[in-house]
């Protein structure tokens, strides 16, 4: 890969995030007022007794269990108990914690589970000028006058990695991140984060050909922080294993489930496709091409319509840092259609990504409110998103 495009790829990806994430300080405050999270200020090991009595309230898998039962009710606890997981945060650790709690109490081990922590400079190491420097944002943070952001002094944040030994030394990367800016965050992402969970309780009693890594990945809203770094602390052999990465984000944003799926062709500028999108289409492959064919057949044998949309693979999230990579990646989001889905003539996912989400980054963006509002919508997009994860987890992509 060229270093030096690379790198200009993602100075300017950073700067945008930066600049996203100052907006967002600025509608917060002036949208929730003054806002205190209180800690103690211990740092938190991520032992099985810490966050025990949490991780065993929930649901039990059983025979009988639907597909998507078990991930409305994680989308409930981290909405309700783990809401403001603010990138570099105490309570983005907390969460982390837990997630690995569930695990262990699902029956995996600390042989299986690792917990990648990164600071902010590890994972930024490119600076930013000006009050758009990243770091310097975030020093600002801890002299907001109205919101404590229980920022970490030492601006340190985890990947939380499950990996699930498949027959085969190919791996298939499934991502979410967890952390959120300052609102509960039920759709983004608890609900990636709750699919992952209950993907990883089901693969445990299925036989699996492929190697399934689970990454829960820390600093997504300032920047992808935690993709970036995961991906790029991977050997050149590491990233040969690969066969493809799956992304969850936003579940619950829209009645209509979307996949957007692809790998970046050669000499396509990742970010003029990410942030304004010149309408090329992203490539295909036997891999893009078995996804479609799952997603056609769950119509007839479970009654679930899945959207393929190719260009949404350059939309904002954390499967953007393994285009570059050269990986075949899907983005999987529930959102709502908009005019210009069906026409992909001068469509932009970017433009039209505003007018396809309902609670994004807003206050409502809780598991009560998004249950109230749309009675089915969780139900829909679990289930279907459940089904399509593990039917695209277990496929022959041998040919």
């Amino acid at each position: 890969m060229n270093d030096n495009k690379t790198t200009n790829f993602f100075q300017r990806m950073a700067n945008h995030g930066a600049i996203r994430m100052t907006v967002v300080v600025i509608l917060v405050t002036l949208v929730i007022g003054i806002v205190g999270i209180v800690s103690d200020g211990e740092t938190v090991s991520f032992s099985p007794e810490k966050f025990m009595a949490e991780s065993q309230q929930i649901p039990q898998l059983s025979a009988n269990t639907q597909h998507g039962q078990l991930s409305i009710e994680y989308v409930r606890i981290l909405s309700d108990d783990f809401y403001y997981r603010f990138p570099f945060s105490y309570r983005e650790m907390h969460s982390a914690a837990w997630i690995v709690d569930v695990l262990l109490t699902m029956g995996y081990t600390w042989d299986e589970i690792a917990v990648q922590e990164f600071l902010l400079d590890d994972s930024d190491p490119l600076g930013f000028p000006d009050f758009t420097n990243i770091t310097e944002l975030y020093y600002f943070l801890d002299d907001t006058p109205f919101i404590n952001f229980n920022m970490r002094a030492s601006r340190q944040s985890q990947n939380v990695i499950l990996t699930v030994e498949g027959q085969s030394d190919e791996v298939i990367i499934v991502g979410a991140h967890y952390d959120t800016v300052m609102v509960p965050g039920a759709s983004d992402n608890a609900s990636g984060v709750a699919l992952l969970l209950e993907s990883a309780h089901r693969m445990r009693y299925i036989d699996n050909y492929y190697t399934i890594v689970y990454i829960f990945f820390g600093a997504e809203e300032s920047g992808l922080h935690g993709a970036f770094y995961y991906a790029n602390s991977l050997t050149e052999q590491d990233h040969d294993n690969i066969l493809f990465m799956l992304n969850a984000d936003v579940l619950l944003e829209g009645s209509d489930l979307f996949y957007m799926a692809g790998y970046l062709p050669q000499g396509v500028d990742l970010f003029t496709m990410a942030g304004h999108g010149d309408h090329t289409r992203p490539g295909t492959n036997h891999i893009t091409k078995a996804w479609d064919n799952i997603a056609e057949s769950l119509y007839g044998s479970h009654g679930i319509t899945l959207i393929p949309i190719p260009e949404g693979v350059y939309g904002p999230s954390d499967q953007l840092a393994f285009l570059p990579f050269g990986h075949t990646a899907m983005f999987m989001a529930g959102l709502t259609a908009v005019d210009g889905w069906y026409n992909m003539v001068n469509f932009s996912f970017s433009s039209a990504l505003s007018n396809m989400v309902t609670v994004l980054h807003t206050p409502l963006d809780n598991f009560h409110h998004i249950n109230a509002t749309w009675p089915d919508r969780m139900e829909t997009a679990m289930f279907g998103f459940s089904v399509f994860l593990e039917e695209l987890l277990l496929a022959d992509y041998s040919s």
